[in-house]
């Protein structure tokens, strides 16, 4: 229906701009100007995409770990509220497509000496492919986008090396989250699973890295 068409449309925009450099982005979308156009203390940091283009391979290995020790039993908990069980990732690949970083902002004011706090605005649209079986039916994830307002908070700074003990990591609000179930039609048509699936999927991003809840991610053993 057309509501699916559009909703498709959107998706292959949003992928095309992922893998566009910056300059094609602003060009092919004028109305969606990243920040750093309109607030003079937001920065471009398309060095920054370049640099996370590089390493997200081995991020990549991370995040997976986080969505299998994390995600995947905060999901089962909550099916346990509709008497379902047995959900579990089966194939997680993240893709070649990284997020995108559309301006920085790092505060210099009114901070505590001991730490560094910047926002960056995140947008992923990438070519992930994720499985999952539940009740013994599969299916899978595609198509996944998320967009917000990510704060990244650098503390406690420390005298030996790498001089920062770690990071908390969080959306300031709810992030706006897209995505596409695929499977077999016999767990996507039972009435209500698929709207379940999906709301259960956005609420645990939300438990795990929008505020008050933060990721945090340990850099030294000295804290």
């Amino acid at each position: 229906d057309q509501w699916k068409k559009d909703k498709e449309l959107k998706r292959n925009v949003a992928k095309a701009s992922a893998l566009s450099n910056e300059k094609d982005v602003i060009l092919a979308r004028i109305d969606e100007l990243p920040a750093w156009v309109f607030f003079p203390d937001v920065e471009r940091c398309e060095w920054l995409n370049r640099i996370l283009l590089q390493v997200w391979p081995n991020v990549n290995h991370y995040a997976k770990d986080v969505i299998k020790d994390i995600i995947e039993p905060n999901i089962n908990v909550a099916l346990a509220e509709y008497k379902m069980s047995g959900f579990k990732f089966q194939k997680m690949r993240l893709g070649t497509i990284p997020p995108r970083f559309g301006g920085i902002k790092v505060y210099d004011k009114n901070t505590s000496r001991n730490e560094i706090i910047m926002d960056v605005d995140v947008f992923y649209a990438g070519d992930c492919d994720i499985s999952f079986v539940l009740s013994g039916f599969s299916g899978g994830i595609k198509d996944f986008q998320i967009h917000g307002l990510l704060r990244i908070v650098m503390k406690p700074l420390i005298t030996t090396m790498p001089l920062v003990g770690g990071l908390q990591i969080f959306f300031l609000n709810n992030p706006a989250i897209d995505f596409n179930l695929v499977g077999v039609a016999d767990l996507l048509d039972m009435p209500g699973l698929s709207d379940m699936l999906r709301r259960i999927i956005v609420e645990q991003v939300a438990a795990m890295m929008v505020l008050p809840n933060k990721l945090p991610i340990k850099l030294s053993e000295a804290v």
